[in-house]
């Protein structure tokens, strides 16, 4: 066999081996709309909001369920944007009002415009810096002229002066488009934002956790609520299920299996379910019985406020970490002194602390 003959298969496997790698990468990079954020940024975010959601449960939980149009996200999340805190930037695309609501075809419509817009401005904002630049040169120089040159330089400058208005002429109205159009896509934005958590909270598919919600909101308004979950999947958030949440599960637990009839029967159920919580519940049972006595306190100035059966969760949970946050140093005493002891599950209604005490120490919180 010749030595061309040998090499035909080569030379026809190296090529079909370039072809198909030409074709895959032209696949890959035709493949979807490009979405702003790479998978980094996006699990950055989601991470971030994951953070915010967990530390605020309780104050958007109910609300989010009770959510009736997009609009509503408006006042559940302002309150919790505080402009003071890091906060403020993520919610931020939430809390703006827009006068128009948007799709993503009319996103994607606005912000090409915007890029079209970007070549000619740039060149129009270079003309006129660089006429201004000269025209300012030439007063810098009329300055300085004495005698005969004073009149050569007052021409060049009435020059400059006209070729500085020329090119003012074209700049004005691009940049006055582009401040439009951004005006518009930052409304736009916001509305569509909105409209894509909405839609991921009427969603049957998902529980409504912290996680997921950060996972819905993370990629908006840069792509679709559903794309930005399918996205944020491929990788866990090494934060998720903090603490804090921990705490309103456990709570959300012990009030629904809890005896309502009176403040002192729920304080009692609590008292005895915090002992015989699951072991799913492991770190919120060891906090809730170590700050027992400012728990008891959240309980019974939320039984006293009278809230909904199906809010009184929420309530006891924020008023909880309130209470917490602003302790003394009296109560700092209290609190090593009341709380619970975990070493053994209790039989009826036995505790390391007596009920009496329960019941009556705190009446007036």
């Amino acid at each position: 066999m010749a030595i061309d003959d040998l090499s035909l298969p080569i030379m026809w496997s190296s090529m079909l081996q370039g072809h198909l790698t030409d074709s895959d990468e032209t696949v890959a990079r035709r493949r979807g709309r490009r979405s702003g954020l790479n998978d980094d940024e996006l699990h950055a975010r989601r991470d971030q909001f994951v953070q915010i959601f967990e530390g605020a449960w309780f104050d958007i939980y109910r609300e989010l369920q009770r959510c009736k149009k997009p609009d509503d996200l408006i006042c559940i999340f302002t309150p919790i944007a505080n402009p003071q805190t890091w906060w403020h930037e993520p919610l931020a695309i939430f809390c703006r009002s827009s006068s128009e609501s948007a799709s993503a075809a009319t996103l994607r419509r606005v912000r090409a415009e915007l890029r079209g817009l970007a070549e000619p401005l740039c060149r129009a904002d270079e003309s006129k810096r660089h006429t201004e630049e000269q025209l300012h040169q030439t007063n810098w120089a009329l300055a300085q002229a004495h005698g005969g040159s004073r009149r050569m330089v007052r021409r060049a400058r009435k020059k400059k002066r006209k070729e500085a208005w020329k090119a003012e002429v074209p700049y004005r109205p691009l940049a006055k488009k582009e401040k439009q159009l951004r005006e518009r896509l930052i409304q736009l934005e916001a509305s569509f934002a909105r409209q894509g958590l909405f839609s991921f909270l009427k969603s049957p598919r998902y529980t409504l956790t912290p996680l997921n919600l950060a996972n819905a909101a993370a990629g908006l308004p840069h792509m679709g609520w559903r794309r930005s979950v399918t996205r944020c999947k491929k990788a866990a958030s090494k934060i998720a299920n903090g603490t804090m949440f921990q705490v309103f599960k456990a709570m959300r637990y012990l009030v629904t299996n809890a005896n309502r009839k009176s403040e002192n029967e729920l304080v009692a159920s609590i008292h005895d379910g915090i002992l015989s919580l699951p072991s799913r519940y492991q770190l919120p049972k060891a906090e809730l019985a170590k700050n027992w006595f400012s728990l008891r306190r959240a309980i019974r100035q939320s039984y006293r406020n009278d809230p909904l059966p199906k809010a009184l969760i929420c309530d006891i949970t924020k008023r909880y970490f309130k209470l917490i946050c602003s302790q003394s140093q009296v109560e700092i005493a209290l609190t090593e002194q009341f709380k619970l002891t975990l070493a053994k599950r209790p039989e009826g209604r036995t505790s390391s602390q007596p009920m009496k005490a329960d019941s009556g120490s705190d009446r007036n919180d």
